[in-house]
């Protein structure tokens, strides 16, 4: 029962991802064609001559002046335009590299970071004999230390010591000190 319910959970995803994807595809397809509207616009007035109504005939000396002028403020226009999206595209090159340079330092200073933390925890049960970093565990240290001592005890027939109720208080705050002790250790840099 569980296992056509989850199928039928996964083909209403299924089903929810596909209309998702064919309605951005369609929104991008739009996008497209009224971009090239647009350019087929900016085409046809590019192309077309400018034709003044005049009440006389032109001269061809008149008519070739002022299409030259046209055609001039034309090129002139798209030199503006031109400039202002090269200025624009500058200023967002320039931007986009100081946030890059932002991002890089930032995460420099986080793995530094991490790489402190990883050599402290590294060193965190290690002592030094001379040049040697020893690793050593304090709990087992402790632990080793009561089961020698509770052996010796067994050994010489000191079962009174044992059985008393000082012998696991002793042991108890003997961990409770590895404890304390490895807890300031942790925290002490």
């Amino acid at each position: 029962m569980t296992s056509i319910v989850k199928k039928s959970i996964e083909e209403k995803n299924k089903i929810e991802t596909n209309s998702d994807i064919n309605g951005r595809i369609e929104y991008i397809d739009q996008g497209l064609r009224s971009v090239d509207n647009r350019l087929r616009a900016v085409e046809k007035r590019l192309s077309m001559k400018t034709f003044e109504p005049d009440a006389g005939i032109i001269s061809p000396e008149k008519e070739s002046n002022k299409e030259s002028n046209v055609d001039e403020v034309r090129f002139n226009g798209i030199i503006e335009k031109l400039q202002e999206m090269d200025q624009k595209l500058a200023d967002i090159e320039k931007t986009t590299q100081e946030t890059h340079e932002t991002n890089i330092g930032s995460l420099k200073s986080q793995l530094s970071s991490i790489e402190n933390r990883i050599l402290k925890l590294e060193n965190l049960n290690k002592i030094t004999i001379g040049k040697i970093k020893v690793p050593i565990e304090f709990s087992g240290l402790a632990a080793a230390i009561v089961m020698f001592g509770t052996g010796y005890l067994i050994y010489s027939d000191h079962w009174n010591i044992i059985r008393s109720s000082y012998y696991p208080i002793a042991v108890g705050l003997l961990f409770g000190a590895v404890v304390v002790g490895k807890f300031i250790m942790t925290n002490r840099e």
